[in-house]
């Protein structure tokens, strides 16, 4: 099983990140995520007392089990599809750091195809020993950084950024082998160019023990911004993640469905799942926005399932709701038509107060700065997330979500088309100070509003417990 390991001083990212249940946050605020950490399906909650009385609790926990199954930062039962994909990186693995060699890879695919999941399902299935070390190279504004993340990563002891580059380079060239995953290396360009140069280039050399796999969205890549790998005879392995089909959007959610243990029918009609895989397949190919709309049609079909529960002449209603193609039609027309009253009309408390917070750190960041525009700029994930926290606070309403689930609500509403987030450094700032952690690949995207800010004043204010906060 390969070892993986995290630099002195991390905590958890999950924030581009995972738990819908408030526990410890590991990892949150840096670049460097553990492979090994992936979340598995939560089951049903067991109950073995007997007795009619606990029926409605099982099945009240198998319902919210199942709901947890389709967060976005739940890991994937298993790796469903992708057997050409699995193959090629499976024998990189076994031709590189399995044999104590180096290498390099790169992967690329539009979000939401299984890119980084199939590496790190994979990692976890090799039978070999070796270490493993994943960076996030968006928070890495220098090109110092990037060396020293992974000697962090790898707990190869204190490095200054000056120094870094140095002592990778006689890491790579001695020792046990290793393999380094550069996520989002596209971040990379520019100034930073150079290091992309010579990591791939450590890769390729003959006595090297880095395998080196880099993440990014464009296909062309290496082709378009990095001609140098092909003169000095060291480009990567090239591999790329086609857009899920309809078949395979269908096996994954009903992998999700079948993960969760409990009786009866399954919470979700299979027609349901099949209409959910039809449309996004025909857009965009993202797994990640068929887990939103199976999430907002669960919440949609508890809404109705409450409603009549309530209603005196709905006697025969069900224990569990029940998500039909109607709940999923209503959800998708949301998502992919919906006028903008409608969409902001539709959100949930929680998802209004992570807008009442952004209106207000933006604010602060206009008046610090002197702009107008005060819904312009960016507001970081991890200032975001803070701000948040102090306003449920002082409201007294309700209990804050935790870090993860905060991420999955962003993830939602940029689904939505409310929100859009973006991997910049330049960010709002608060009294001088940036409002994001330096490290910390989810917590230092950008988040920034897609609609005006006006309408969304105006669609807040008709609840009101947020009006004072506008």
């Amino acid at each position: 099983m390969p070892a993986t390991r995290l630099a002195r001083g991390s905590t958890r990212r999950e924030a581009l990140a995972e738990v819908p249940i408030s526990r410890p946050q590991n990892n949150v605020d840096s670049p460097l995520k553990l492979l090994t950490n992936i979340k598995p399906a939560l089951p049903a909650a067991k109950n073995n007392n007997s007795g009619n009385n606990d029926a409605p609790k099982k099945t009240v926990s198998h319902f919210i089990a199942t709901k947890t199954v389709f967060h976005r930062s739940t890991a994937a039962p298993q790796i469903i599809g992708r057997a050409s994909e699995q193959q090629t990186i499976q024998g990189f693995l076994q031709s590189t750091v399995e044999k104590g060699g180096g290498g390099s890879m790169y992967i690329s695919g539009n979000p939401g195809t299984g890119k980084t999941e199939c590496l790190q399902a994979l990692i976890k299935k090799s039978t070999s020993t070796f270490t493993s070390v994943l960076v996030n190279c968006v928070p890495l504004t220098r090109p110092g950084q990037v060396y020293k993340a992974v000697l962090d990563a790898m707990e190869t002891g204190d490095v200054s950024e000056a120094g870094a580059q140095g002592s990778l380079e006689r890491r790579v060239y001695s020792g046990d082998a290793f393999l380094v995953i550069l996520d989002e290396v596209d971040s990379l360009l520019g100034n930073r160019q150079e290091v992309l140069y010579r990591l791939f280039e450590m890769a390729a050399h003959p006595d090297s023990k880095m395998a080196l796999v880099g993440i990014a969205n464009a296909l062309d890549l290496t082709d378009r911004f990095l001609p140098r790998l092909q003169a000095r005879n060291c480009e990567p392995l090239l591999l790329n993640f086609n857009p899920y089909q309809v078949t395979d959007i269908v096996a994954i959610l009903q992998s999700r469905l079948e993960s969760v243990a409990g009786a009866g029918d399954p919470v979700i009609q299979r027609a349901a799942l099949e209409l959910c895989a039809r449309k996004v397949a025909a857009t965009s190919g993202d797994l990640r926005k068929a887990l939103d709309v199976c999430r907002q049609a669960m919440e949609a079909a508890e809404s109705d399932h409450k409603r009549k529960a309530t209603d005196k002449e709905n006697e025969g209603v069900s224990l569990q709701p029940k998500v039909t193609i109607a709940h999923v039609a209503k959800t998708l027309a949301k998502l992919n038509g919906s006028p903008v009253g409608q969409k902001l009309d539709a959100l949930n408390f929680q998802q209004k107060l992570v807008l009442c917070a952004h209106i207000s750190l933006a604010n602060i960041a206009a008046a610090a700065s002197k702009k107008k525009a005060a819904g312009a700029g960016g507001i970081a994930v991890s200032g975001l997330y803070a701000e948040y926290m102090g306003i449920c606070g002082r409201l007294g309403l309700l209990a804050p979500v935790s870090r993860t689930e905060f991420l999955d609500l962003v993830s939602m509403m940029e689904t939505q088309g409310i929100i859009i987030l973006e991997a910049s450094s330049k960010v709002a700032r608060r009294g001088g100070r940036r409002i994001v952690s330096d490290s910390g690949a989810a917590d230092d995207r950008a988040v920034r509003l897609s609609i005006d800010e006006a309408d969304i004043r105006r669609a807040l204010t008709k609840t009101a417990a947020l009006s004072p906060l506008l």
